[in-house]
């Protein structure tokens, strides 16, 4: 009686050292598989989309007061709060909310002419080879910021207080 042993790459006959190797090689591959779906899964908990219908009454309520007209609406759970991506006109917003519906923060795309003139020569200075490619306007507890994403060599983002300092630098 022949015994093998089928393994995606090679087939083996009873040999135990090479069936061995072929069930670790296996082996590697599964906890390969393991150890991104557990990344992936932190991830996904950190912000997770859910349907407006989970979503605390007093933060919908919050919301539609403060943009009866918004459209294109998608909610996402971020910890304990709440954060919603919308649109208004043309243009993409998105704000975060407590459960209590008290609002933390609210950003919105601006056209690049909008930048304040420090930031923008502040950027030409620093990254004279970056395209800026979109600008975002963040207010958080009444102090604003803007995100710069700047495509060149590398991209990176970058934030600047509304005085035109700068606050940081991320890769992209």
């Amino acid at each position: 009686m022949r015994m093998s042993f089928n393994c995606p790459r090679y087939q083996f006959k009873r040999e135990t050292i090479t069936i061995f190797s072929c069930y670790f090689n296996m082996n590697n591959k599964g906890i390969t598989m393991a150890v991104f779906l557990l990344v992936g899964g932190i991830a996904n908990s950190l912000a997770q989309d859910i349907d407006s219908k989970n979503v605390p009454a007093a933060v919908k309520t919050a919301f539609a007061k403060a943009y009866p007209k918004a459209t294109d609406v998608d909610w996402e759970k971020k910890g304990a709060d709440y954060k919603v991506d919308f649109d208004l006109g043309k243009t993409d917003h998105s704000a975060t909310y407590a459960a209590t519906g008290k609002i933390i923060s609210f950003e919105k795309d601006i056209p690049n002419n909008q930048l304040p003139a420090a930031i923008a020569k502040s950027i030409k200075a620093k990254y004279p080879q970056g395209r800026i490619d979109d600008v975002d306007w963040i207010s958080t507890g009444g102090k604003i910021t803007y995100k710069v994403d700047i495509e060149g060599t590398p991209d990176v983002n970058v934030w600047y207080s509304a005085d035109g300092k700068f606050i940081k630098e991320l890769a992209d």
